[in-house]
């Protein structure tokens, strides 16, 4: 699971580098494409006996909707609310 997770990061920093505006929309093509599948791939994450395993995968969408100017200035609740 560390794998992927470290893979997800990987492709958060590939967003990061090669792309510098993303609109909410181009943000969720190039997210779902290169790190949810990633993260979806270890779905046996959401098992609740595995809590520390739903936090790190939680900590990677907090980083990534930090990457959408667009939405930078709201709180993280209020962003995964625009992003849908």
């Amino acid at each position: 699971m560390h794998v992927k997770i470290n893979k997800a990061y990987q492709m958060l920093g590939v967003i990061k580098r090669n792309f510098i505006y993303l609109t909410p929309d181009s943000f969720m093509v190039s997210y779902k494409a290169l790190v949810h599948s990633h993260l979806q791939h270890a779905v046996s994450v959401w098992n609740p006996h595995h809590q520390f395993f739903i936090e790190k995968s939680e900590k990677v969408h907090k980083r990534a909707t930090k990457l959408v100017i667009a939405v930078k200035r709201f709180k993280y609740e209020e962003k995964l609310k625009q992003l849908n």
